[in-house]
């Protein structure tokens, strides 16, 4: 088989810092970790991501909006909004609210939830599989989250 450039660690045309700098600086590079996020756009707009993964994972858990949001740290307004944003620029509705007493109330995905659901996580899982666990935590997601709406001069909701 024949050599490559940087086959043997080099890259070409780049100095090789020696001793304990050089130790150190690859010891850092082998511990970095891979971090990725994943989101659907549609014209250029952002249409949902991993937030949005684990929102409609929750709905399907629990079958509550307000379970869901709680297991995210996410408040229900909050959470409101992202699937209403979505839901606009998709053109469908993603949830429905079923209507009752107790166990039969609750919320729903609906067919294109489902599908939007099943898109984003089989992403998510073969990312994941190419460069292992690498998407953002859930507290990582709520901070995000957080920051966006500081950014758009939305209040924070208080909790």
């Amino acid at each position: 088989m024949r050599k490559m450039p940087g086959d043997d660690g080099t890259v070409p045309g780049v100095e090789r810092p020696a001793g304990l700098a050089a130790r150190h600086a690859l010891e850092g590079i082998i511990a970095a970790q891979v971090r990725t996020k994943v989101w659907l756009e549609l014209d250029g707009r952002f249409v949902v991501g991993d937030g949005s993964l684990r929102l409609l994972l929750g709905l399907v858990r629990y079958g509550s909006l307000a379970e869901a949001v709680r297991e995210l740290g996410w408040s229900y307004r909050q959470a409101w909004g992202y699937l209403r944003r979505a839901e606009a620029l998709l053109g469908v509705p993603l949830i429905r609210t079923r209507p009752g007493k107790g166990a039969m109330r609750g919320t729903e995905l609906t067919e294109a939830g489902r599908l939007l659901m099943e898109r984003l996580q089989g992403l998510r899982h073969r990312i994941d599989e190419a460069v292992g666990p690498s998407g953002p935590t859930a507290v990582e997601v709520v901070a995000r989250e957080q920051r966006v709406r500081r950014r758009e001069g939305r209040p924070r909701i208080p909790r």
